[in-house]
């Protein structure tokens, strides 16, 4: 026995050092993985359409840190969903942020809880408005004015649903009612109020810059608010000091100003000159104005205004200066207005709400809320996968859309689990809700013992946006890996010149840049301190939302990028914990007046959601008596592993033309490779182990056998990508290891061949042995043809790329292979053995 391993062993390092690839003996009776089993069950029971409710009744007002409507979220809304599905309501308890509340029902084990604490040691300061509004006059009579001040005009009162002014300005009785009606279907099942833009309204609120200050206390009828007026005056650029229209700042006492700086900037100016309201839309980003091939900001993006602060809150709390956050239509409208005035035209700023220390219950504060759900595992309730979304932000996709699906997640899987169509997990699985970057640190602050037991994190912000509205599908922000680490290119816009990187592969800054992996305009993040040792986490997520495609909806579309940091999965890897964050990013909505309803999908959040549950569940079913879950797992991260030394390969081609064009420094080009190749190597053969140091407490014999062998296998193809960086990466790439193919006459049964070679090394096909006539593939191919007919022209079957040679592409040396292994057998034979059913 120990004679055929050893000998197996031998063909099958001589198969990858050979073609670069491994072979994967299929089962004749393939039996359905457990992975394509979980998503097909959540596939029938996870909705869309319900999980847009959801969203709905988030969307309906602006949640702000500490706020009431976003207190009314969590405390309220989640918990009665919660609790409407099966668990049990352990209700509020209030504690400082170094404890679990009375009510947490973390170590029970006897049923599944949801439960609210508020951390009541947070005083932090909350901004809560209620109302706002930009109304002009005056100007004089000129052409176009009517048309020109609508296009300018704010009003909203869509920023907190609990109040009398919110109710009454839309005329319902209760929040009940006003879900209700954006809720509302036709006969035909569409939603009257989302397609005909009555919902995208409600999003004109964040035309009051975040954080700026109140004219008028909260509780003031818009009616009676006196709010304050002013002259509309342009200043072009300012400094906080001076500005570039207006060499006499003096002047300005009592104006409105409108600037192509930041409002914090312009409140600074104002502030000091004594003007009474700032305007600019100076915070847009690029990709919030999408545009056409012409240049022209494409509908409705040209009314997109970014939701972003000005002044700091302690600033403006003691203020009465309001900030307006302006779209691109606005800004033009009244730059137009002051150039055909007749008069001076004068603004109307109201802004009514308060500012208040999130503690304070004399105001209505209650401290920093947190929503816990737990369905407790079977066998390890201890050991927990854990799943966030952060409620704050005024938005729909922005984060509406992770609340919503994170609760039709939480609510359905525990239906699933009582009425019998899904097994209790092994593992607990805990849902979250509260505030981005809060939440997490104010869990592990207070579950001390349960943070150490949290297997890994997935955080859901953004996920459920329409890609062909929004530009973006889906994006797997990974675990820091070493995409992270090394340069790795840069997202674009479409309608920009260029990729960020020539055809030599430099990129702006003049360095090689690598593919495919992309950053988002975000931008990368440290990964100093965190959480980057090799994981399955990014593969198994990847894994699940390729069995969403292939057994749920061929039409979802997932990418990934480098982490980068931003939201709560950066706060738990700070304390070693695997963590991935899901969204869409760069988008077209994010943080702006036009991410609305309109611009998320009930399709794109049911998707996620299933992918996103059905990686919980893997994750939390992989135990040793479930052995074969974690091998489907390390099969998953094997083959990842593959792929990405695949397309190392082609970097490590794109490196050569890089020094060839750029310097000719070939030994640092090299030197890199092998830098970046190593990182590669080190990190998936740590993230082949971590299925079982993170799933399993005692390993079979079996599954180490597995392991090991995935493990030499990697290792055979690390060291075949070295050598080819050490052959391709030079002034004329070396063909020091070709193949030679010989001829083979095509029969009625099987195409033939004309003598050619293969180069293992660049991965191309030459029709020389010097390698100096490149060819296809399809060149080589001789067709049968019977003598009565002419010969066939061989086709060229490629795809037109310049794809590099795939570690599992046998085309060209599967003969050479088979005859390999065809000799082994009749030296002595040797057993194949099947992997695992999965």
């Amino acid at each position: 026995m120990k004679t055929r391993k050893v000998l197996l062993c031998v063909v099958l390092c001589m198969c990858l050092i050979v073609s670069g690839f491994s072979f994967a003996f299929a089962d004749n009776n393939v039996k359905t993985t457990y992975m394509q089993q979980t998503v097909e069950q959540l596939g029938e029971r996870l909705d869309g359409e319900k999980m847009f409710d959801y969203l709905s009744y988030v969307y309906l007002g602006w949640r702000t840190t500490g706020g009431s409507w976003q207190n009314r979220v969590i405390d309220t809304f989640v918990l009665d969903q919660l609790v409407d599905s099966g668990y049990k309501n352990a209700g509020k308890g209030s504690i400082d942020s170094n404890n679990k509340s009375a009510n947490d029902k973390s170590s029970a084990v006897d049923d599944d809880y949801a439960w609210v604490t508020y951390f009541n040691d947070v005083g932090s300061l909350t901004w809560d408005p209620e109302y706002a509004k930009l109304e002009l006059s005056g100007g004089g009579d000129f052409e176009g004015k009517e048309d020109l001040f609508n296009r300018i005009n704010v009003e909203s009162a869509a920023f907190n649903p609990t109040t009398d002014t919110y109710l009454d300005y839309y005329g319902v009785d209760s929040i009940d009612d006003m879900w209700k009606w954006i809720t509302k279907k036709d006969g035909n099942g569409n939603r009257v109020n989302v397609l005909n833009g009555e919902e995208a309204k409600l999003n004109d609120r964040v035309h009051l810059a975040w954080n700026s200050s109140f004219t008028d206390p909260a509780g003031t009828k818009p009616e009676d608010a006196e709010g304050v007026s002013g002259e509309i005056v342009y200043i072009g650029t300012t400094n906080g000091t001076t500005c570039s229209e207006i060499a006499d700042t003096s002047t300005l006492q009592g104006k409105v100003l409108i600037t192509d700086s930041s409002l914090r900037n312009a409140f600074t100016l104002a502030n000091k000159v004594g003007a009474v309201a700032v305007a600019s839309k100076a915070s847009l980003s690029s990709y919030s104005v999408p545009k056409d091939e012409n240049g022209n900001i494409i509908h409705p993006f040209e009314e997109s205004a970014r939701y972003a602060s000005g002044a700091s809150l302690s600033l403006t709390q003691n203020s009465n200066i309001v900030e307006w956050q302006l779209s691109t239509d606005q800004y033009n409208a009244l730059l137009e207005v002051l150039d055909k005035a007749k008069e001076p035209v004068i603004a109307k700023n109201i802004a009514i709400g308060k500012v208040y220390a999130m503690n304070d219950e004399a105001q209505g504060g209650k401290g920093q809320a947190i929503a816990l759900a737990e369905i407790k595992g079977s066998t390890k309730p201890d050991e927990r996968i854990f799943l966030c979304a952060h409620v704050q932000e005024p938005g729909s996709n922005d984060n509406a859309t992770g609340v919503a699906a994170l609760l039709g997640m939480a609510t359905e899987i525990k239906k699933m689990i009582d009425d019998g169509t899904l097994e209790r997990p092994e593992r607990t699985i805990t849902f979250m809700w509260g505030d981005e970057m809060s939440m997490a640190r104010l869990y592990m602050s207070s579950h001390k013992a349960e943070k150490e037991g949290i297997v890994s994190v997935l955080n859901l912000d953004m996920v459920g946006e329409d890609p062909a509205k929004t530009g973006r599908s889906m994006r797997i922000e990974k675990t820091p890996d070493p995409s992270a680490v090394f340069n790795y290119t840069l997202d674009t816009l479409p309608w920009e010149d260029g990729k960020g990187y020539d055809e030599t592969f430099k990129d702006t800054s003049g360095e090689f840049v690598r593919l495919p992996d992309s950053h988002t305009l975000w931008g990368a993040g440290s990964i100093d301190g965190l959480f980057q040792e090799g994981f399955f986490l990014n593969d198994l997520y990847m894994y699940a939302a390729q069995n969403v495609i292939e057994h749920h909806d061929s039409e979802f579309g997932v990418d990934v990028c480098p982490y980068e940091g931003g939201s709560d999965h950066s706060r738990f890897l700070e304390q070693g914990i695997p963590a991935l964050l899901t969204w869409h990013f760069t988008d077209y909505t994010y943080h702006t007046s036009v991410d609305t309803l309109a611009m998320s999908s009930a399709q794109e959040m049911e998707d996620v959601g299933i992918t996103s549950m059905a990686a919980g569940l893997l994750m939390a079913n992989a135990t040793d008596e479930n052995e074969d879950i974690a091998v489907e797992m390390m099969a998953e991260v094997q083959k990842a592993a593959f792929e990405r030394f695949a397309k190392e390969q082609q970097n490590t081609l794109n490196h050569q033309i890089y020094a060839k064009n750029n310097g000719g420094d070939y030994e640092t080009a090299l030197a890199n490779e092998k830098e970046v190749l190593k990182a590669w190597h080190d990190w998936y053969q740590e993230a082949l182990l971590s299925v079982e140091n993170s799933l399993l407490e005692s390993p079979s014999a079996e599954y180490k056998e597995i392991r090991a062998t995935y493990q030499l296998e990697l290792e055979l193809r690390y060291d075949q990508a070295v050598k080819f960086a050490e052959e391709m990466i030079k002034a004329e790439p070396a063909h020091t290891d070709v193949i030679k193919v010989p001829a083979k006459e095509a029969t009625a049964e099987a195409d033939g061949n004309i003598e050619y070679y293969y180069c293992k090394y660049c991965g191309k096909y030459y029709a020389d042995e010097a390698c100096t006539k490149e060819i296809t593939l399809a060149d080589t191919v001789v067709k049968f043809v019977p003598d009565e007919e002419e010969p066939a022209v061989p086709g060229d079957k490629t795809d037109g790329t310049q794809n590099p040679p795939k570690t599992g592409d046998n085309s060209g040396i599967a003969a050479f292979i088979i005859m390999l292994i065809a000799a082994a057998t009749a030296a002595g034979g040797f057993a194949i053995k099947r992997r695992r059913e999965q």
